[in-house]
């Protein structure tokens, strides 16, 4: 989603709505979405030998952000628009019955454009890998209460250039999630709940050292409500803290979002399912605005099949 400011020593910090924006407004949306999961049989371990993966395609475009107050305004480049389109590919296999490994790996198509310039930069953004493992399980299995460990690796070189969109953070994060989800069979529908701290390290291109972020996702939805059709709604978001630059704090720097997402399923078969959805932002800080189309597809499946 979420290192996307550049060379902003060069502003006031009491006034961070005048950073620049044109380089880190299109990757920031696309930074919230990583807090995504995977449809309801991925909140589950997924045991020795199985598997599952998931092909998610995002598309985003809005002449809006959220100031620093909070308030929705234009960008304050004249005539801006921002452009992003993402690819997510992620997959997670079973170690063992408790113990599941779990990597992400994005591709970003990224533009900003205003009266002065047309930017725009694609390419393989920071990868994510993470370690899941099960607990615990309540209520005769049907509560499994997890923790997952998570590396961001920036592996793209971070511009200083503020005139360029970075594809990339240009920094590492390290996250611990505490995860639980409820069946409610014999009902179709299941609920989600995840809660996460992000700790985020310093970008030495830069010298900013981002604040760190609480996270969070609940989730509520069925699968076959009506023939093969299914739906779900998502209510997520990330509350960040003020960074620093060089060691000097700098104030109204934090950056917040809160997404509510509508999404319909289908399942294909019983081991593939599709799901489109629309997030939409309610509030927000230092953040793009504007709407997020998301498609993806979902298998899962048996190493030993």
């Amino acid at each position: 989603l979420h290192a996307l400011l550049v060379r902003v020593e060069a502003f006031p910090a009491e006034r961070s709505d005048l950073y620049p924006v044109r380089a880190r407004v299109p990757l920031a949306v696309l930074a919230a979405l990583l807090v995504l999961g995977g449809p309801a049989s991925a909140q589950w371990p997924a045991g020795r030998g199985n598997y599952w993966g998931k092909v998610s395609v995002f598309r985003h475009q809005t002449t809006e952000q959220f100031r620093s107050n909070g308030d929705k305004r234009p960008f304050i480049n004249p005539n801006a628009v921002s452009r992003s389109r993402a690819v997510f590919l992620e997959g997670l296999v079973g170690l063992t019955n408790r113990l599941d490994l779990w990597v992400q790996v994005p591709y970003f198509d990224l533009r900003f454009v205003d009266d002065a310039l047309d930017r725009r930069s694609n390419g393989i953004g920071d990868v994510r890998l993470s370690a899941r493992y099960s607990l615990f399980r309540l209520r005769n299995g049907s509560l499994p209460i997890s923790v997952r460990f998570t590396t961001k690796i920036p592996i793209v070189d971070f511009p200083i250039d503020a005139e360029v969109v970075p594809v990339g953070e240009g920094q590492w994060d390290y996250e611990v999630w505490l995860e639980s989800g409820l069946s409610l069979w014999p009902f179709p529908a299941y609920s989600v709940l995840w809660l996460g701290y992000r700790w985020r390290a310093l970008n030495e291109e830069t010298t900013r050292d981002p604040g760190d972020e609480l996270t969070f996702l609940a989730e509520f939805g069925g699968t076959s409500l009506i023939g093969g059709f299914g739906a779900k709604a998502v209510l997520d978001g990330i509350f960040g803290s003020n960074g620093s630059i060089q060691g000097v704090p700098v104030s109204n720097d934090e950056r917040r979002i809160l997404y509510v997402a509508p999404t319909l399923l289908y399942n294909v078969t019983d081991s593939t399912l599709l799901e489109a959805g629309l997030r939409i932002p309610l509030l927000g800080k230092n953040f793009p605005a504007g709407n997020v189309l998301t498609l993806g597809i979902f298998h899962t499946g048996s190493l030993w099949n």
